[in-house]
């Protein structure tokens, strides 16, 4: 298996500037997923690692070998795509030795491949079908035993589940994650849905207008946002930010304060909470803030809540057993060891923790 390390990429259509000096590598075996919104830039960066864009500018390194100028059946990667891309006259065996066919294989080691690939992705007993008599799931899993089975040094994966129904990219998502820990095969994959996202990677780079924002492990870009993007992005809801008055080394919420981490230059400062970290009372309680209900969603395992302070509005969750109409004040006390202080003029976070 090969590491990826792309250095100051920069690409441009037109007038628009795709890449802006992006830097990233992914460590042998490691899953890192390209995390944004439509147009950031992501799937541009994948096409180049595959050899499919040429970069105006820096240099692509897979393994120990600088890759720049390789076209991609050098480059020793595999691609799987959105629309699955399999032959439709070609059987599920065939069209997973599609890619050994092409490496003139040993007919004994595109046998074995096949077997093997067809046998990671439970589809082994599926060998003789046609895609015609497939299900969507198991035409995504053809396409990734293709992939598989020309035992790439580096597997690129563009929104391959995004034309599955919600239920079947639950299933995949947990099929995917086990696979390809078994294949201990380097990938790199690209989606704009958080949720897939924090549940299959070992690290996240999170992209905005062609440049990575943050990159560290899922929990840590969820928990320690590096800017008021990140926050606003990940997260279903995602996490609140408060205007709040500086007064010295402290941020007050009415007649809460709370303490800075580092001093603060301007009269205000953003506070970023998320919604779980959001206590909820009914009556006043010490290191609490009053906020107005302004809607209550009932999502099963939590209610959703919509509260107005002053004229800004804040999203909390609470138990579904918790009573709560629209137009209650209730008072709100955020967890002190899960706060996000960030510059409210750059949007950047103050201090990481």
């Amino acid at each position: 298996m090969a590491s990826i390390r792309v250095e100051n990429i920069e690409k441009t259509f037109g007038k628009f500037k795709a890449l802006s000096g992006v830097s990233l590598e992914v460590r042998d075996q490691e899953f890192v997923v390209l995390l944004g919104p439509s147009g950031c830039g992501k799937t541009t960066l994948l096409r180049i690692i595959a050899g499919l864009e040429q970069a105006d500018k820096g240099r692509v390194w897979i393994g120990d070998r600088d890759v720049t100028e390789l076209p991609p059946r050098a480059r020793k990667i595999a691609m799987v795509f959105q629309n699955y891309a399999v032959f439709p006259h070609l059987t599920v065996f065939e069209n997973i030795a599609f890619g050994l066919r092409m490496q003139k294989a040993s007919p004994e080691k595109l046998k074995a491949n096949v077997e093997r690939a067809a046998a990671l992705m439970h589809i082994e007993n599926l060998l003789e079908r046609y895609p015609a008599q497939l299900s969507g799931g198991q035409r995504q899993r053809v396409a990734v035993a293709r992939a598989l089975a020309v035992e790439p040094e580096v597997l690129l994966m563009d929104e391959p589940l995004s034309n599955l129904d919600a239920l079947l990219r639950l299933e995949m998502r947990a099929e995917l994650k086990r696979l390809l820990a078994e294949s201990r095969t380097t990938t790199l994959y690209v989606t704009h849905d958080q949720v897939e996202a924090m549940s299959l990677a070992d690290r996240i780079a999170v992209m905005n207008a062609g440049r990575v924002v943050q990159y560290d492990q899922p929990m840590k870009v969820y928990q320690e946002p590096a800017n008021t993007f990140v926050g606003g992005f990940i997260g279903s809801p995602p996490m609140n930010f408060l205007r709040l008055p500086v007064e010295g080394r402290q941020a007050k919420i009415e007649s809460l304060t709370l303490d800075l981490p580092t001093p603060v230059s301007g009269p205000e400062v953003l506070l970023g909470v998320r919604p779980e970290d959001l206590e909820a009372h009914t009556v006043q309680q010490p290191q609490t803030f009053p906020a107005e209900v302004l809607v209550v969603e009932p999502l099963g395992p939590h209610l959703l809540l919509t509260l107005s302070f002053g004229k800004q509005h804040i999203k909390a969750t609470v138990p579904p057993n918790f009573e709560v109409r629209a137009g209650q004040t209730l008072w709100l006390r955020p967890q002190p060891d899960r706060l996000r202080w960030l510059d409210p003029s750059s949007g950047q976070a103050l201090m990481m923790r």
